[in-house]
């Protein structure tokens, strides 16, 4: 993993130099804060070294006894998943103090940073959450720093063109949650497959490959097939971002990069597919559909609002498990996480100093995250909530 990061460094400062360009080009004028800073954070009496509880369920502090916080739940993308969020955050107000905003960027840039900087200037926001990929990371970066009011993101942090992390993430491990979801598929394919040369199979990973968090993950993914099946090079990595930003995430592009993929290679009788999102998947799963190959693939994920609504309706093709993690289990270390900062009792370097590695100037809190199949999700969510939840 380490030397993974060391090598992605470099397309990452490229990337990011390019993304942070064309962010002050489109507002003529350099942006305040460099993405290559951590972030910044209001209040200065925060201590130098804030213990392990700080920021977590553990933590030994009477929400109530301050002002209600407002928080707002900001986010690029506009799927279930966001709408399941938005959710957890809501039935969770009471019990943490705060009352919740919602702002979507409509899987627009222009749109998500015009109406950043509206909130921002409202005087009244006590925190963000931000939820965005990196190709965003310039733009909301520099205006967050800028304001100085406190941030955490959710899903997927942000780097400095060292690869170092410099926001306080809720997020994943990510190369080995994606390596552990596919290693499950290929573990247990002879329950669906029977007895197959491995030289017949082959395994399909669709990226997004701005995303760092999300690379990882898609190499997870590629990595299990390659320790599973040495010397088979029937490995193909797909990426998403080359099909145009208003489409990247998207169902179809799934189904479409998959079915080409097929098509092209006849000679490949069982394929593995890692959607590096849960649209890509669903569109791989759709594609199995179509082309009568609910047999002869295994279809896997991180995340699971979409599966689960399918198993819900009786789905049982082709995408037979996904590593998932419960809403909750992001948003409650989410919520304690900012409320730290909110109340100075951390900073974005100081907070949850156990799961801060390496160089990285701020931590990511692994959320915690499990297999589910048809036959365990509903335990499983169960479980989840009953941990996490209101």
């Amino acid at each position: 993993m380490k030397k993974m990061r060391k090598s992605l460094a470099l397309v990452l400062a490229i990337v990011m130099f390019a993304m942070l360009v064309a962010a002050c080009a489109n507002n003529n004028e350099t942006q305040p804060g460099g993405e290559t800073q951590p972030p910044t954070q209001q209040g200065t009496d925060a201590p130098a070294v804030v213990a392990p509880t700080v920021g977590t369920l553990d933590d030994d502090v009477d929400h109530h006894a301050r002002r209600t916080y407002t928080i707002v739940y900001t986010h690029f993308q506009d799927s279930i998943l966001q709408q399941q969020m938005y959710e957890a955050y809501r039935a969770l107000e009471e019990r943490f103090n705060f009352q919740l905003i919602r702002m979507s960027g409509q899987d627009d840039t222009e749109t998500l940073v015009t109406q950043l900087e509206i909130l921002l200037d409202r005087g009244d926001i006590d925190g963000f959450i931000i939820e965005t990929t990196n190709a965003e990371q310039a733009p909301v970066l520099a205006r967050m720093n800028a304001s100085g009011i406190p941030f955490i993101n959710q899903f997927t942090e942000y780097f400095d063109a060292e690869g170092r992390v410099i926001t306080p993430t809720v997020g994943l491990p990510q190369h080995y949650v994606g390596y552990q979801a596919m290693m499950y598929m290929i573990e247990n394919r002879e329950t669906y497959w029977g007895d197959v040369d491995p030289s017949n199979m082959g395994i399909i990973g669709i990226c997004f490959s701005v995303s760092p968090a999300l690379y990882y993950r898609t190499q997870g993914f590629l990595d299990a097939f390659r320790d599973s099946f040495p010397g088979n090079e029937n490995v193909f990595w797909l990426d998403s971002f080359a099909q145009g930003p208003a489409v990247a995430f998207a169902l179809e592009t799934g189904y479409e990069l998959t079915s080409q993929t097929i098509a092209a290679n006849p000679h490949i009788t069982h394929w593995f597919v890692g959607g590096t999102v849960e649209t890509h998947s669903m569109g791989a799963a759709r594609a199995a559909e179509t082309m009568g190959r609910n047999d002869t693939m295994l279809i896997t994920t991180v995340g699971h609002p979409l599966i689960v609504d399918e198993w819900n309706a009786g789905y049982d093709g082709a995408k037979r498990a996904v590593m998932a993690i419960s809403n909750y289990a992001y948003a409650t270390p989410v919520i304690l996480g900012l409320i730290a900062m909110i109340d100075g009792r951390a900073t974005p370097e100081t907070l949850w100093p156990q799961h801060r590695t390496g160089d990285d100037l701020a931590a990511v809190w692994p959320a915690t995250f499990g297999i589910i199949t048809r036959e365990n999700y509903r335990a499983w969510l169960a479980e989840m909530d009953a941990r996490y939840g209101p």
